[in-house]
């Protein structure tokens, strides 16, 4: 394990890439869209030099070779090797990408201590080549409606989760309109605070929305965190956490309040392995 190394899979315009090195750690970066990895080689030139961040221009899925990656045209955070994600809005150019998969990556780079996965679809892909001995100590990917991600970290031997909205970087569960009677909780609670006081000193399963969607991003120490950020990772992340039980339960009523609200699920699970030595989170690194 290199406590000092982070994965970044799915580098894109590579804002999480400058909140680790932020925080001191060196980064693998790794994105399919060559376009992505010049921009983020002109914009880390310093830190390339300085060998703090390496970037690849390559996909990572379940096997290497050479694949057809679709970059989108009106968006590029929908890019994919999906060609029903890559294609969205009917604007696209059709790519043929290098692939590796994660374990190649770590037999070159070493095993990092955390590894971020968001590669529009193709998350699971990037857990199929790793084992409970090659995991990194943290992770987070992008949760969706279907994919198990969940219980393949389990099988992992993955055993604490935290689960935070993509939006916000918090564990707290929007309101949705359909939901009449949290609304009405949550008029309440801001016009008289000590019913809110009192809500939010109940055990926190009895109060999963008592936050009543507190406004901003979360920032424990302050970074300004871009919309295309992931956030805060592993301790620094939001939420308590919880075990494999509760997470499963949790992404279940999730996937039920986003599916009932007609709206998409755009949530991310950080995960702390068994083996994992836990570290107070880091201050910004001094260079």
């Amino acid at each position: 394990m290199n406590r000092d190394l982070v994965f970044d899979i799915g580098l894109h315009n590579g804002d999480d890439a400058a909140y680790y090195l932020h925080l001191g750690y060196r980064v693998i970066g790794v994105d399919a869209n060559p376009l992505l990895t010049a921009q983020c080689t002109h914009r880390f030139q310093s830190e390339i030099l300085q060998g703090r961040i390496t970037v690849i221009n390559a996909g990572v899925l379940r096997a290497p070779g050479e694949f057809a990656f679709y970059r989108n045209l009106t968006d590029d955070t929908w890019s994919s090797f999906d060609p029903e994600k890559g294609k969205k809005a009917g604007a696209w150019k059709e790519l043929t990408v290098p692939c590796v998969t994660t374990g190649q990556l770590i037999g070159q780079y070493g095993q990092p201590f955390f590894m971020k996965v968001d590669i529009e679809g193709a998350d699971p892909q990037a857990l199929d080549p790793l084992t409970s001995a090659t995991t990194p100590a943290y992770v987070s990917l992008e949760l969706n409606e279907t994919d198990p991600i969940l219980e393949r970290l389990i099988e992992l031997e993955y055993t604490a989760f935290k689960l935070v909205d993509g939006a916000t970087h918090r564990s707290t569960t929007p309101i949705f309109d359909h939901q009449a009677g949290w609304r009405l909780l949550r008029k309440a609670g801001r016009m008289a605070p000590i019913l809110r006081h009192a809500i939010a000193s109940l055990p926190r399963p009895l109060r999963p929305k008592s936050e009543y969607d507190p406004p901003g991003v979360y920032s424990p120490d302050g970074y300004r965190f871009t919309a295309q950020s992931a956030g805060p990772f592993g301790e620094l992340a939001d939420g308590p956490w919880l075990s494999p039980a509760a997470a499963l339960r949790r992404v279940k009523a999730l996937r039920n309040d986003y599916r009932r609200a007609g709206e998409t699920l755009w949530w991310d699970v950080h995960a702390r392995h068994a083996d994992a030595v836990r570290e107070p989170p880091r201050l910004p690194a001094r260079w």
